[in-house]
């Protein structure tokens, strides 16, 4: 469901590739640690009535050191942004919010509780910092 980018991360990982060409496994494993981390936390963070919708959140690979973390059930979208009077876009997620827009046919105002959100935003930041720590840890070795 949630599709971002991280500020510096193209720096940092095009620093490390410059220092080798084997440091692609180790940017891959902390890639998917980290997306594993996403899932983990937006599956702890989701509200739970049946627990259909945390069992619904997956990670994909697509290529290496690039995953895609996914919520599967037809209602994440309007439990992560709420609906009607209630929604709640985070900055940088109006595209994929603007995909869920009713078509007006009834006004159903449920407040958001967004799960995937904060699993990113707290993610994104620890990848950062993983990659920092790979790069100086590569840099001490030259």
């Amino acid at each position: 469901m949630a599709k971002g980018s991280i500020k510096g991360i193209d720096q940092v990982v095009k620093e490390l590739r410059a220092i080798s060409k084997d440091v692609e496994k180790e940017i891959d494993a902390v890639t998917y640690d980290i997306a594993l981390q996403i899932e983990g936390d937006a599956k702890r963070i989701a509200p739970v009535n049946f627990g259909k919708l945390r069992q619904s959140i997956y990670t994909t690979k697509i290529k290496d050191s690039n995953y895609k973390i996914t919520a599967n059930e037809s209602y994440a979208p309007y439990v992560e942004f709420g609906t009607g009077g209630l929604v709640n876009v985070p900055a940088g997620w109006e595209a994929l919010a603007s995909q869920f827009i009713g078509k007006g046919i009834k006004q159903i105002n449920i407040h958001a509780q967004p799960f995937m959100y904060p699993a990113f935003t707290k993610g994104k930041k620890d990848y950062l910092d993983n990659l920092k720590k790979l790069l100086s840890k590569y840099n001490k070795k030259i």
